[in-house]
């Protein structure tokens, strides 16, 4: 793939996401390309099938819809308007599909026959994705999706406790759900952490005092 085609795509996904979409969505790509980096080779010292460049396309418009169409099912919205936009810039077919499967499927959690096969661009994806929830930045983004959602609700210690534990259950379920090695060599010292704060915050919510 041509270095103009991926650059035409970081400024479609620019325009259209804005500079913090944008800038969430490249960190998503420079964590796909550590990862695909330091996947193991296979026998024949491939890095399984990866196409780098499909990769990367796939990163930056893994999200392209959510802007105006939300994030329910946004996977099936931004595989549309990706494969309009590689089709409009003349991006060969293969690649296309190969880019599409990958947006398709980076939502999906692996089975633990999955992880039996070759590592895929989608499931390199998910790993990228999902490692940016993994901190306490996460833990923060959280208490404020709840605070948004419920207004008037009082945040006693015992609500707050319980939602810190729900945060921590959603946390452990992540890091298990991801596909490759590197990425939970890389998120086990934030996740470590991240565990070790929420465990000692919980710890300390003994009172029921509203917040």
């Amino acid at each position: 793939m041509e270095t103009d085609v991926v650059q035409s795509v970081a400024c479609y996904a620019e325009e259209v996401m804005g500079s913090e979409g944008f800038r969430y969505v490249s960190a998503v790509v420079a964590n796909c390309k550590m990862l695909a980096l330091q996947l193991e080779p296979a026998e024949d010292g491939q890095i399984a099938d990866i196409d780098l460049d499909v990769l990367t396309v796939a990163g930056y418009l893994h999200d392209i819809s959510t802007v105006s169409h939300g994030f329910h099912d946004h996977q099936i919205k931004s595989a549309e308007m990706a494969e309009e936009f590689l089709k409009g810039i003349n991006v060969p077919e293969l690649q296309i599909t190969r880019i599409t499967q990958a947006i398709l499927s980076h939502t999906q959690v692996s089975t633990s026959e999955d992880h039996e096969e070759p590592v895929t661009e989608g499931r390199i994806l998910y790993d990228a994705d999902k490692l940016g929830r993994l901190s306490g930045l996460a833990v923060v983004t959280s208490l404020i999706e709840f605070g948004a959602r419920y207004p008037n609700r009082a945040v006693t210690g015992d609500v707050l406790a319980a939602i810190l534990r729900h945060i921590e259950e959603r946390f452990i379920e992540l890091y298990q759900s991801l596909n490759t090695a590197p990425a939970r060599e890389m998120a086990r010292d934030k996740f470590n952490k991240t565990l070790a704060f929420l465990d000692g915050v919980v710890e300390h919510l003994g009172d029921a005092t509203p917040v």
